[in-house]
């Protein structure tokens, strides 16, 4: 692999971005048509804009770590093969527990994210990079961009020990991936649409409203992304009330609109400065 393959950057990019306007148009379909919030237009643009940023910026990120990992000869010490231990002969079962694997393997894969979101939010450095995201307060499927250099934080800590620790779910149909892809857009989408009682085991977006509220009592909660599993294990899960749908951002910062604003809101001296004036800057963590 070369160290800058562009043609192949450009191939992730495309691939990536594909998936976010499938996924984060139909969320933005279910938020225009069953709305919990109404947004304006303009925060959707934003979001169109910020995410060709970051997939771009990912897209060069990814390549250098698959890169590294190749030069370093860094390969799994253990590997736990889902689709090894859930097989059945029979097609239909096997199908049944093909989707399983690849959820399960979802699963095991957001317990390195959980912790990192948790170092987001303890870590004064970090939560600046964090901040970012937490700062939307027109937070939709579209507009829910972190800051660019998130890829390198889930380098560090989330795609490096996965490299170590390598989870197998066999073949995954099709319908499985979309669910789990779609999910993530979800978990951000305004809309009353939600999953129900399947929020005990996968995140939805009242669950994920509440990490990103402005009250108090609802800081340092939800930190799963994909599952709600490692927020209950770990005593940090904290279940919404039927129409609790909170209002989200920080009190103190307001949401970056341009493009240098969204590019420089953990370097900005002048922000942060404010921001330690009076309490609440982190009301939204």
């Amino acid at each position: 692999m070369h160290v800058l393959d562009v043609n192949q950057m450009i191939q992730s990019f495309v691939k990536a971005l594909e998936l976010v306007v499938i996924f984060a148009t139909f969320c933005a379909a279910l938020e225009l048509t069953f709305p919990a919030y109404r947004y304006s237009f303009a925060s959707y643009v934003r979001g169109v804009r910020n995410w060709i940023i970051r997939l771009g910026w990912g897209a060069l990120i990814w390549h250098l770590f698959a890169v590294g990992l190749g030069w370093l000869g860094i390969k799994p010490l253990v590997t736990i093969n889902f689709g090894m231990l859930l097989h059945s002969d029979n097609a239909i079962i096997n199908n049944g527990l093909a989707v399983l694997s690849g959820v399960l393997v979802a699963i095991a894969g957001d317990f390195f994210y959980y912790w990192m979101h948790r170092a987001q939010h303890a870590v004064p450095f970090l939560w600046r990079l964090h901040a970012t995201h937490h700062s939307i307060r027109e937070l939709t499927a579209w507009n829910c961009n972190h800051h660019v250099s998130e890829p390198l934080i889930y380098a560090a800590l989330v795609a490096l020990p996965l490299a170590l620790i390598h989870f197998e779910s066999g073949v995954v149909p099709v319908v499985a991936m979309t669910l789990i892809t779609f999910q993530g857009h979800l978990s951000h989408s305004s809309t009353r649409i939600n999953l129900g009682p399947l929020r005990y085991i996968i995140g939805d977006n009242k669950f994920h409203r509440i990490h990103h509220s402005m009250e108090p009592h609802h800081r340092h909660r939800n930190y799963g992304f994909f599952t709600t599993i490692w927020d209950t294990v770990f005593l940090t899960a904290y279940w919404p009330k039927k129409n609790e749908w909170p209002d989200v951002g920080l009190r103190n910062q307001p949401e970056p609109l341009t493009v240098r604003d969204y590019i420089m809101f953990p370097f900005d001296r002048r922000r942060w400065h404010r921001g330690k004036v009076g309490t609440g800057v982190e009301a939204g963590d």
